[in-house]
């Protein structure tokens, strides 16, 4: 089994992941300096710790949530600069922000409560990044069950996580 304590292995998973990982994260923040930064920061995490880190899903949706945690940190950190700044310090911000690991707990207990075709559909989806034409062509169904699913799934998930802060709609999305 390839481990990320293994050079090459690790280099491979940087060329067959970081173009999806950088245009996932230059949707969500069009600056090529902070998504270039993102990705940095993300493969330097896995390599410090590489002896240790277990990934529990496919390589491509660890990476893709990584992506989509470093742009909801990102953003929250402009925030709390933007109030810092500004003198207006909300209660929100006033509490430590929410460790990835926790933050990923979260989601997962949040996703058990959906229907079984639809955590699936929505893990592919929001988890592993795959596209809707995609979803549809592997698990043979329409394109429009696929959205109407994911559309179904958010709904709940907003509601399972509407105690989370409001940086998770990032995540979530549309």
């Amino acid at each position: 089994m390839a481990t990320f304590q293994n050079p090459s292995y690790f280099e491979q998973v940087f060329k067959d992941h970081w173009e999806l990982m950088y245009q996932s994260a230059y949707r969500k923040i069009p600056d090529q300096n902070v998504v270039e930064d993102i990705l940095q920061e993300i493969f330097i995490d896995i390599w410090q710790r590489r002896d240790s880190l277990e990934i529990k899903m496919s390589i491509k949706g660890y990476l893709m949530t990584a992506v989509k945690y470093q742009v909801m940190k990102h953003f929250d950190s402009v925030e709390k600069n933007r109030v810092v700044a500004t003198s207006e310090l909300p209660d929100l911000y006033q509490e430590e922000v929410m460790q990835f690991d926790e933050l990923f707990e979260q989601i997962e207990m949040a996703m058990d409560a959906l229907p079984p075709k639809s955590k699936l559909i929505f893990k592919m989806s929001r988890i592993e990044g795959y596209a809707v034409e995609e979803i549809a062509a592997k698990l043979n169904l329409s394109q429009q069950t696929v959205h109407n699913q994911i559309s179904k799934s958010l709904k709940i998930m907003r509601g399972e996580l509407k105690h989370l802060a409001p940086m998770l709609l990032l995540y979530l999305g549309n």
